[in-house]
């Protein structure tokens, strides 16, 4: 590989319609001026995916869901990987952004698998070291927007909002419910017909506050996709901070909170009563203009891209 312009695939949730793993890697692979190749990992067989990466010689394929033994035997994927390899020289490339201290396959990859990016330092060595590749530090990105979007009236929520799955995590389900029991919150819930993921942009711009309510936070240096999604589109957001997150992104970005006990439910409710008074343009242009520069998919894969060409060397 070199710095020319190389064909770089994607297989995973391509048809999905809303996967950030996808959105990230497409916009991020197209902003670096490479040229660009998808394929959906659970709609096509293990043979049909074979023939397809085959015929189309990608430098790279970054892959997603290599180890859901759900969709696929494990052992079959990877031997698939070794196929495609026998005919091209194609590099595939692991990704895991889960809040996991180790993945769901803890083996030898050296013979199937080029590279691997994780997105906390806990997985780090431990998949370094059972993996036996090269095992390099990516948290999530942002998409990247050239501006902020204009606030629009029917986004322009007065109460906090979260989106999300509200109750699938006991400690913030219950913290949800006690935000519930003291003050009003807007809820969008995941793949439902309520979904606003699409109108991130707006969203962001429009409502008075977004909750950042995490789960994972203890993993070190997870950080979930919502600051990123959220702040890099310039949201003023109140948020559960990750174990070390201020190492990625600064707390002065937003109004942060340590923990899920009943006195920080109060603490949410007080700085939103405080700043949906104020203006907060000022930290929303700031968030933005940070998340842009240091996290958007554009700095988030072109610096994977090079991580690879040095250890192709």
């Amino acid at each position: 590989m070199s710095t020319k312009k190389i064909k770089i695939g994607i297989l995973g949730n391509v048809n999905l319609g809303y996967s950030w793993f996808y959105l990230t890697h497409k916009q991020g692979i197209e902003k670096n001026g490479h040229e660009l190749f998808e394929l959906d990992y659970k709609s096509n067989s293990l043979q049909v995916l074979k023939q397809k990466l085959i015929a189309a010689k990608c430098d790279i394929v970054y892959t997603h869901l290599t180890f859901h033994a759900s969709v696929y035997p494990t052992a079959s994927v990877l031997q698939m990987y070794r196929d495609v390899n026998k005919v091209v020289d194609t590099k595939f490339i692991h990704t895991l952004n889960d809040a996991r201290k180790q993945d769901r396959y803890m083996e030898d990859l050296s013979d199937s698998m080029f590279m691997a990016f994780v997105g906390n330092r806990d997985c780090l060595e431990s998949c370094r070291k059972s993996w036996k590749i090269p095992v390099y530090l990516s948290p999530y990105s942002s998409l990247c927007y050239d501006k902020m979007s204009k606030p629009v009236t029917d986004l322009a929520f007065k109460d906090p909002v979260f989106t999300g799955s509200p109750f699938s995590h006991n400690d913030r389900a219950n913290f949800i419910r006690k935000l519930q029991s003291i003050m009003k919150i807007k809820i969008f819930q995941t793949q439902s017909k309520n979904d606003l993921r699409n109108r991130t942009p707006e969203l962001s711009a429009s409502a008075k506050c977004i909750l950042g309510l995490c789960t994972g936070y203890d993993v070190d240096l997870y950080v979930d996709v919502r600051p990123f999604q959220y702040l890099g589109a310039g949201a003023f957001m109140i948020m559960r901070k990750f174990k070390n997150m201020d190492e990625l992104i600064p707390d002065d970005l937003y109004i942060s909170f340590d923990s899920y006990s009943e006195s920080d439910a109060y603490f949410v409710k007080d700085q939103f009563e405080y700043w949906k008074k104020r203006d907060t343009i000022e930290i929303r242009k700031k968030a933005f203009d940070f998340i842009q520069q240091n996290h958007s998919c554009k700095v988030r894969i072109g610096e994977e891209l090079r991580l690879i060409q040095e250890v192709n060397r």
